[in-house]
């Protein structure tokens, strides 16, 4: 019996893959070149690394509720030309919103690259850094307690 399967059948392979010196180029100028991870900005949070600023991009009411360690609050909605003259030229910034669905940190890296700053968007966002990383801010704990088999979320204050 043949397999009779074609790489026209295929979601994958529907557009052949990139030349590898092609691949390697997007990946290196475009993909590495402007986006991070929770993980690569936790490693430079927890060294030192000087020139980093960490700019959450959500509204101030979302920031104030929680954020990253170390991070700004500048929502993108408030990116101007005069807040942007405040800003250090010899810095980048890596701005992050809620999480994929979010496009905060997008747009507040579009703004800041428009005004000439060196920018990366952090990807995954606030959702992917709580699930490794702690996070700040006024946002109530949340614990379960089980009870008769069934949790029960109860908030707790801090």
């Amino acid at each position: 019996m043949t397999d009779e399967r074609t790489t026209a059948d295929s979601r994958v392979l529907a557009f052949p893959a990139a030349d590898p010196a092609d691949a390697l180029a997007y990946f290196r100028r475009v993909r590495l070149s402007c986006e991070t991870d929770p993980f690569d900005v936790h490693h430079d949070l927890a060294a030192g690394v000087p020139g980093i600023v960490l700019i959450d991009a959500r509204t101030a009411d979302a920031y104030r509720a929680e954020h990253l360690p170390e991070s700004r609050s500048l929502p993108h909605a408030d990116i101007t030309e005069d807040v942007v003259a405040m800003l250090d030229r010899d810095s980048v910034y890596v701005t992050y919103g809620w999480g994929p669905a979010c496009n905060a940190g997008t747009r507040a890296a579009a703004a800041l690259a428009a005004a000439g700053l060196r920018v990366k968007e952090m990807i995954g966002g606030l959702e992917y850094w709580k699930r490794v990383y702690s996070t700040e801010g006024d946002l109530p704990e949340q614990i379960l307690v089980t009870r008769s088999g069934e949790g029960h979320p109860i908030t707790l204050q801090r």
